[in-house]
């Protein structure tokens, strides 16, 4: 009984923190070819240059703009072909490091499918339009050849952003998908410009739901199980 009374709990406290945490719907500053926080390692630095070396084109390095104790580089490159938009983040939440990588593959209908690998780096979406595959992997080029099977096996097709635009067009499209969001009564904004937002309470208790049972899921099979979500 106790164990059962703590996940009731539990799951109430997050929805709970859902409905009171304000996020941001774009929460990278202008980017630039300048460090603005030192990164604890070298994982950045070797994400970024392979990607480079497999002919992504770094866009900048954008601070994170969520507050003080954000001490987060975030570096914007897009693909080649301009349908993926990669964010490589790198540095410090409250003194505790923060890496990972997130490809995104924007679709024609509003949808988004990432793959990330890091675990820490998956924010599952309570619409289900943006879908995140995580492949916990060691290289930038394998993580892109995981993404690039996941867009064929689902028989996808990722538009390509306008040459020149890409940031605007990324920004755009997460734009549009917190807009939906607020339309379908999962989330409302908490400013007139539309800037800042927090979970309604649908919102929050599916959130809550979602997280308690592909993050268990996730733990206890290593990140295998479910590898989307």
């Amino acid at each position: 009984m106790y164990l059962i009374g703590m996940i009731i709990f539990l799951f109430f406290l997050q929805a709970a923190v859902g409905m009171w945490e304000r996020r941001m719907v774009w929460p990278y500053g202008k980017p630039d070819l300048t460090v603005k926080f030192d990164n604890p390692s070298s994982y950045g630095a070797k994400r970024v240059s392979e990607a480079v070396q497999n002919g992504f084109q770094l866009l900048g390095l954008a601070p994170d703009l969520k507050g003080k104790m954000y001490r987060i580089n975030y570096a914007l490159l897009v693909s080649p072909k301009r349908d993926c938009f990669v964010i490589i983040g790198m540095g410090t939440i409250l003194g505790k490091r923060l890496e990972g990588t997130w490809i995104h593959s924007p679709i024609a209908d509003g949808r988004s499918y990432y793959t990330t690998d890091k675990q820490t780096c998956v924010e599952i979406d309570v619409s289900r339009s943006w879908k995140s595959q995580l492949v916990p992997v060691r290289s930038f080029s394998e993580l892109w050849k995981k993404h690039c099977e996941w867009i064929q096996h689902n028989s996808l097709t990722a538009y390509s952003l306008s040459k020149g635009h890409e940031l605007e067009g990324f920004r755009k499209l997460r734009e549009d998908h917190f807009r939906t969001m607020r339309n379908n009564g999962l989330i409302e904004f908490t400013d007139s410009s539309a800037t800042y937002w927090r979970y309604t309470i649908i919102g929050a208790l599916k959130n809550s739901a979602l997280n308690y049972f592909i993050g268990l899921s996730r733990a206890v099979s290593f990140g295998r199980f479910p590898r989307t979500a």
